[in-house]
């Protein structure tokens, strides 16, 4: 947990080298969230939907668009909240009534039109006057202005003598024609009228403004498909970083660079929940991370916040908007999402004296921070760095066979804090992967309501490897399976095939890759699994996997080629805006 925060405190400082916004701020996601390229495509407004996508959009777009729309609930993390999203709030106060009782009303404004301007349209004496004496004053001023740029042509005492003279009188000048301008041009006066009208039309501007946002939240808010999907797009920027590498920085960050970035946090205990500084990890074989990130910024057709910052926006319920300065559920709006901080291709070096056996026991799972990693250890030929992956196959991560180890190493972790008062568990949201009390970062609210957050227990996790005892099993009762994978036209070995293999009659589960010439080994119990295997350019592939004794078991695997990608991307952050004080 130590270095993902320090990872996450390297992607915050670099975001702040993007944007000086102070009012931008950067939170840690304490969950695992876990986005397919797919699910993240079908938020891209409808003309940019592949047509594959299309039939099943709707339910899923709705349920990933709740998801990143949920509002902060505080200034040091935030997490899904499908119970207190942008759409519902922003809805509520843009259709708050709004009348000009604190502005000029219709007769004053008429006895303003009619002060300035004649009702044919001609303007009045008191108008002709100040226009006369606008155009005298400007003149004057103009004349000051040539004057002064003359001064340094001067050279001689007198010229500059003169010079001082001329100015001299240009100023009593400008004395009398303020004082013209005031008793004899009505400057007051007009410009009282001017400041009248313009008011009313401000006023206008603004409820043009709320009824326009009003239209388009009720044309989105309609039953239809279309409008359905149009409520919620959104635009990211840059538009294609799910099918590309646009976007995407490269980072590696070592050991000793990792130390200082965890202290730095340590200093910005603001930013982070206590819990998670104050503990003391234990990541001694984690020798740096490597991964891919991106800063998203995402983009809404129907919110606007110029109504709500207007100084003409009224609100006179009991709960304060904002306060311009804190991220509380003591607000209604004090924040919303605005830039996802994603990551992909996460590797984890290890010390080399890590063995493969520690790596691959069946009985553990393996996080970095909220992240499960492969029970696989890679080594990279090159420079024989020993390293892991993290899981990135969604469906992997949402069984019940992972629920069930990170259930049995929460209850296996020695250390815990202090348990708060719970709320009765909510059904999961598609698309969205919740980590179980695990990890330090597993800080999750369960919402009666938007202001009432009800937290779980939260459970400290020191390492990287967690122990889970289901039945202690001997080596010779694993029997080793020999995999292959290979391409059904050409035949050939296929490289880097994600293979996830699933318990049926146990709670094992294997996430492992195949090498170079597509093969693999594995050591599983005696039993009946499912075997998924996906690969980019290819259609995956899933059958059973039925293992009878302990005997040496060979399979062939032969995957079709397909045009298809299956990118997965971890939420790691959330770059927020607070609001300013609304009402003003």
């Amino acid at each position: 947990m130590k270095y993902y925060i320090a990872l996450f405190q390297k992607i915050k400082e670099y975001s702040k080298t993007l944007n000086a916004n102070p009012s931008e701020i950067a939170l840690i996601c304490p969950s695992l969230h876990v986005y397919k390229d797919s699910e993240l495509k079908l938020l891209l407004p409808q003309l940019l939907i592949a047509d594959e996508l299309k039939g099943e959009a709707l339910l899923k777009k709705q349920d990933m668009s709740f998801q990143l729309n949920s509002l902060p609930a505080s200034d040091q993390y935030w997490d899904v909240n499908p119970a207190n999203t942008l759409f519902d709030v922003y809805g509520k106060l843009i259709n708050s009534k709004q009348e000009p009782s604190a502005i000029t009303g219709a007769a004053e404004i008429a006895a303003a039109q009619s002060y300035l301007y004649l009702p044919d349209g001609k303007p009045t004496k008191q108008k002709k006057a100040y226009d006369k004496y606008l155009g005298l004053f400007d003149g004057l001023l103009m004349e000051w202005e040539q004057h002064l740029a003359t001064f340094n042509d001067l050279q001689t005492d007198d010229e500059k003598t003169l010079w001082i003279e001329k100015l001299n009188v240009i100023l009593l000048k400008k004395e009398k024609m303020v004082i013209d301008f005031k008793l004899l041009g009505f400057k007051k006066e007009v410009e009282t009228a001017f400041a009248k009208i313009n008011k009313m039309d401000e006023f206008d501007a603004f409820l043009s403004n709320l009824i326009s946002s009003r239209n388009i939240m009720d044309a989105s808010q309609k039953t239809g498909i279309q409008s359905m999907e149009s409520y919620h797009d959104i635009n990211f920027v840059p538009y294609d970083f799910m099918s590309g590498s646009n976007g995407w920085l490269s980072l590696s960050v070592d050991k000793k660079e990792l130390d200082v970035l965890y202290e730095a946090a340590q200093t910005e205990q603001s930013i982070f929940q206590d819990e998670l500084l104050s503990f003391d990890y234990d990541e001694q074989m984690i020798l740096g991370i490597e991964l891919e990130f991106s800063i998203v910024t995402m983009q809404r057709n129907w919110f606007s916040l110029a109504s709500l910052v207007s100084d003409f926006f009224k609100w006179n319920e009991p709960m304060t908007i904002s306060d311009g300065q804190t991220i509380s559920n003591a607000f209604l709006l004090s924040a919303y999402p605005k830039r996802m901080i994603l990551i992909k291709n996460l590797k984890i070096n290890l010390d080399p004296n890590v063995k493969q056996a520690e790596v691959s026991n069946l009985d553990q799972i393996i996080y970095f921070g909220p992240i499960v990693m492969k029970n696989q250890l890679f080594v990279n030929a090159g420079n024989n760095t020993r390293f892991i992956k993290a899981i990135r196959n969604k469906d992997v991560l949402a069984s019940a066979n992972v629920k069930y180890f990170r259930t049995k190493a929460a209850a296996a972790d020695p250390v815990s804090a202090p348990v708060a008062a719970t709320a009765p568990a909510a059904a999961p949201l598609m698309g969205t992967i919740r980590t179980s009390p695990v990890m330090t970062a597993s800080i999750r609210t369960r919402v009666i309501d938007h202001r009432t957050p009800q937290w779980n227990h939260l459970v400290f996790n020191p390492g990287l490897f967690h122990p889970v005892v289901i039945n202690p099993l001997p080596v010779i009762s694993l029997a080793t399976v020999v995999l292959a994978v290979k391409d059904s036209v050409s035949g050939a070995g296929i490289y880097k095939s994600e293979i996830s293999i699933m318990g049926v009659n146990n709670k094992y589960f294997k996430e492992i890759e195949s090498d170079q010439e597509g093969t693999t080994n594995v050591e599983l119990p005696v039993g009946n699994y499912t075997i998924n295997i996906q690969k980019d350019g290819y259609k995956i592939l899933e059958e059973p996997l039925n293992i009878e004794n302990l005997n040496t078991l060979s399979k062939n695997y032969s995957l079709i080629p397909e045009s298809v990608t299956y990118d997965s991307f971890f939420l790691i952050g959330m770059i927020c805006e607070k609001l300013p004080k609304i009402p003003k």
